[in-house]
């Protein structure tokens, strides 16, 4: 699809106004704002950018269920709901990932995120491996082949290919599978 421009962003807006059930609008919608999207939810989370990706949809879930459109006439205007919404929902993300965050001001909550990365210790990189060979066990074959790939480091396009799905059905199924960890290491206290 080619970038899309202001006047149809805003466009799209005023269709969605009329119809919220315009597909067409929809697409034009996302694909003209989901990269002020995810920029909003990458800055909030630290370079997070699995997680900013996954709250960003989940952003675009509650823009869908509660945006009123007749109120958003401009492109512009919607951009910035859009960043606040992000925002937000990544705020409510970091206060699932840190521990009583919910003393924190919003201004520090968003400077106290974790910084997620590999294992220094051999220690750590054999509980990592212990994790992951329990995690494996409880999902179903297709998820499991779906980490063994994001884990090797696979783009989501090569994840798709590989398994023979299309790119959006792939994009849902990683987000479903993320979600899965989350809860998997959540019921772990880790």
């Amino acid at each position: 699809m080619e970038p899309v421009t202001k006047e149809q962003l805003t466009e799209a807006l005023q269709r969605l106004a009329r119809a919220r059930d315009d597909q067409q609008a929809w697409q034009i919608l996302f694909a003209g704002s989901w990269a002020t999207g995810l920029s909003a939810s990458h800055r909030v989370l630290r370079g997070e950018l699995d997680l900013a990706k996954d709250v960003t949809q989940e952003a675009f879930k509650r823009i869908v269920h509660y945006c009123n459109f007749g109120e958003l006439d401009d492109a512009d205007a919607f951009l910035a709901y859009l960043r606040a919404v992000c925002r937000n929902t990544a705020r409510d993300a970091l206060r699932q990932l840190v521990p009583d965050a919910r003393a924190l001001p919003l201004e520090e909550l968003e400077t106290t995120a974790p910084k997620r990365g590999l294992p220094d210790t051999p220690e750590q990189l054999l509980r990592a491996k212990q994790l992951q060979d329990q995690l494996l066990t409880k999902l179903d074959r297709e998820d499991q082949q779906l980490l063994k790939l994001l884990v090797e480091g696979y783009s989501l396009s090569e994840i798709a290919s590989r398994l023979g799905l299309s790119y959006p059905n792939a994009g849902v199924r990683l987000h479903r599978l993320r979600k899965t960890l989350r809860n998997y290491l959540k019921n772990k206290d880790l």
